[in-house]
């Protein structure tokens, strides 16, 4: 089968590529959780870094407020560190860093390996259906939060499995399916508990299809086990909001004003039009979408359907949410999940778009925005994303410029001359030429022309690449990252081999239909 191969191929390829960034902000306090959970079968933390609303205290004890999925899907990182610390001249700092990326490799991964078995579903050529999924891994925000332990991981994998399971069991409900639909209906809730918006949708669209095909008996044969399984999933939930705060129904997550109390059209601006955060300019992928969507509205009705409620809903909770820029972050972080689902709405449109004419320019145009989309997430991969708002912050206190948009940390979404794809590339140059004269061709000076001492961003500049952790600092290892450099490699060549190679069964099929 071609989906494992793919996905072994991602995992290696996205370790291979992956930061030298150990987990920060949010993700720190899921990973020291999870630290906790391993070593001591608790789930309390003893961090005091970070902002108030990523704890909450009962009963002299200190908890992050997010959802025990997250502090579970990181397991299999933190394991992996323990095993790799056993082995002797290995140094402890550059290990527990590069071990951190392992689970969101391996589960961005898994959604693009899910990603290949749905365009299959719809039809797509074995080709096309590889080609989609690289796309997605290497050319959209995929690719930068699979190397990076925040949560995008987790709800992208869970998200992506949820639908696929729903549209199979659109096709054809059986019992098991239904109960598996169930297990991804409750793993996706405990990865963000807002995300039991989606449930309805889900139950729509599977009653819906199997009452036009006169099949309702059989979902509603699978319903007490889907209870069941849900139920069980909805228990670990509320045992977890009680454990952390005394309530079932709180998970301790507090914000100022209210955790959805953002202006809607200002998100959704922000989130799709906005220069500083934009989908289409941190996915550029996503342009074929506009271009597709009809096709698929044509072909699939209900199915597109179904697609197209799952990404408004997201969009409209996460406009609304506070934070919906997630700075310090690079690019729209929370609509990761829904980008797998709005690319495959570019199907199949797209094959069939290359076949008509020009077709030389079409393919070209496509490789031209695919090639620009790997351009920007090895932008982003490049330097660490949270120094440029950094940089952002340093200026705005010291010069008191006006130009800013006055939102929480929202100084680069809205104005071209602060947006971090402009101030990434600003850096960028500047590591590579060793100039660290940050303040002369700074991009916003056409608006803020007062200078701003940046010294201490240069100092804290740097490539954001696993190997480097290894050949610099006090105590280098090059013998250990050269092993496991060539280890890494030698598995994403094989596997990527293995993964492009047509199985046998197809030439025999194909040699067949030709005789």
């Amino acid at each position: 089968m071609t989906a494992p191969r793919i996905f072994a191929f991602l995992f290696f390829a996205f370790m291979l590529l992956t930061s030298r960034e150990p987990p920060w902000a949010d993700a720190h306090v899921v990973y020291d959780t999870t630290q906790n959970f391993v070593d001591h079968a608790a789930l309390d933390v003893h961090l005091e870094s970070g902002p108030p609303w990523f704890y909450v205290h009962r009963d002299g004890k200190k908890y992050g407020v997010f959802p025990l999925g997250n502090v579970v899907a990181m397991v299999p990182s933190y394991l992996s560190y323990k095993l790799l610390a056993k082995i002797p001249g290995l140094p402890d700092k550059p290990i527990f860093a590069f071990a951190a990326h392992v689970a969101p490799s391996l589960m961005m991964a898994a959604a693009c390996a899910l990603f290949f078995v749905m365009m299959r579903r719809r039809g797509a050529t074995r080709g096309w259906a590889t080609g989609g999924a690289m796309i997605l891994a290497f050319s959209t925000l995929v690719f930068v939060y699979a190397r990076s332990p925040y949560s995008e991981a987790l709800q992208t994998l869970v998200l992506v499995w949820l639908v696929e399971r729903t549209l199979a069991m659109g096709d054809r409900p059986t019992t098991a399916g239904i109960g598996w639909l169930a297990v991804a209906a409750g793993v996706l809730v405990n990865s963000k508990l807002v995300n039991v918006l989606f449930l309805p949708l889900v139950a729509w669209y599977v009653i819906d299809r199997a009452r036009r095909r006169g099949e309702l008996d059989r979902v509603w044969r699978a319903l007490p086990l889907a209870i069941i399984v849900f139920g069980e999933f909805m228990a670990v939930a509320l045992w977890h909001n009680h454990l952390k705060t005394g309530s079932f129904v709180d998970s301790g997550y507090q914000i100022k004003n209210g955790v959805f109390s953002g202006d809607l059209f200002a998100g959704l601006y922000g989130l799709l039009l906005s220069t500083g955060k934009s989908a289409f300019l941190y996915s550029p992928p996503l342009l074929l979408v506009l271009l597709g969507v009809r096709t698929a509205w044509d072909r699939r009705r209900a199915e597109t359907l179904f697609l197209l409620g799952i990404i408004a809903i997201s969009l409209l909770f996460n406009a609304k949410f506070r934070h919906w820029h997630a700075d310090y972050c690079w690019g729209p972080r929370h609509l990761t999940a829904v980008t797998p689902l709005a690319l495959l709405l570019a199907f199949p449109w797209l094959p069939e778009a290359l076949q008509r004419g020009r077709a030389r320019l079409r393919t070209f145009a496509l490789g031209a925005l695919v090639t620009v989309g790997v351009g920007v997430q090895l932008l982003g991969a490049s330097i660490y994303w949270d120094h440029y708002i950094r940089v952002l912050i340093a200026v705005k206190d010291q010069t008191g410029a006006w130009a800013w948009y006055q939102e929480h940390l929202s100084h680069g979404h809205y104005l071209p001359a602060f947006s971090p794809l402009r101030g990434q590339w600003w850096l960028l140059r500047h590591l590579v030429r060793d100039d660290p004269d940050l303040d002369r061709d700074a991009p916003w000076k056409s608006l803020v022309p007062q200078p701003a001492n940046m010294s201490e961003a240069w100092n804290r500049t740097r490539i954001d690449w696993w190997l480097l952790e290894f050949t610099t600092g006090d105590a280098p290892r090059p013998k250990v990252a050269l092993a496991i450099f060539l280890l890494l490699a030698a598995a994403t060549t094989a596997t990527g081999v293995a993964a492009l190679r047509r199985p046998r069964r197809d030439e025999e099929r194909q040699a067949l239909a030709r005789a």
